[in-house]
């Protein structure tokens, strides 16, 4: 296998509610330069126009059906949400969805510390 060979055959019909289940991906286990979890994710291969899509809101349903069967969506959510990715699905989340997940975690983790002061103020 040379870099230049072809990863995945991804073939796509024009009816996007079957699409998911007609995605074929090549027997190639490994492509060089990935790492950890971008080895094995569901979406490799796959036309990244899915992932991206124009309207985010709208068109992400079948990026979301791949994520969600996908053994590293957790991995790959936590990377998105890390490195602050605006655009696309990553884990099966919007940029919207993961600017939610980020809120809610500031929000219990607010709250933590709070929770938190009050005990050492009670031990006091």
């Amino acid at each position: 296998m040379s870099i230049s060979d072809q990863l995945h055959t991804t073939i796509l019909p024009s009816q996007r509610s079957s699409a998911l289940a007609q995605v074929v991906q090549s027997s190639h286990p490994f492509a060089p330069g990935l790492k950890g979890w971008e080895q094995i994710a569901a979406c490799r291969g796959i036309d990244s126009s899915i992932f991206f899509p124009d309207d985010e809101d709208d068109n992400a349903e079948l990026a979301k059906q791949i994520c969600h069967g996908c053994s590293v969506a957790t991995p790959c959510l936590e990377y998105a949400i890390t490195v602050r990715e605006k655009e696309g699905v990553w884990g099966g989340a919007t940029q919207r969805e993961r600017r939610s997940i980020v809120r809610r975690r500031r929000r219990a983790a607010a709250r933590q510390r709070a929770l938190n002061e009050t005990e050492s103020i009670k031990e006091r």
